[in-house]
Order: C-alpha cells, then sequence, then structure tokens
C-alpha cells in the first residue's frame, strides 16, 4: 500500500488558485498533485539551507 494521505483545508487567493489549475493541466497533473509537490520542493530546499557546512 502507498503513504496515507490527510486532508488539508487552506484559504488561497483565487488568482493564485486560477494560475496553479493553468499549470496543473499544462503538467497534465491534479492541482493537489501539483500543490503537493510544490511544498515538498519548498521543505527540501528548506532542509538544505539549514545543514550544518562540512
Amino acid at each position: 500500500m502507498g503513504i496515507e494521505k490527510k486532508v488539508l483545508s487552506i484559504r488561497v487567493d483565487q488568482e493564485l488558485i486560477d494560475e496553479l489549475k493553468i499549470i496543473a493541466k499544462s503538467d497534465n497533473r491534479p492541482l493537489s498533485n501539483l500543490i503537493e509537490t510544490v511544498l515538498k520542493q519548498y521543505v527540501g530546499s528548506k532542509k538544505e539551507t539549514k545543514r550544518p557546512a562540512e
């Protein structure tokens, strides 16, 4: 089985939603998948910047 997913309700400006829908459609994927991917990239970038220098 896959990873359990949770439902999250958020408030987003309609203009942003419209833009995200256009991007999702051009990528041929659901809006929720696009948002999840963007959030994962953001979290990953934050983790990279917080790593101690080696």
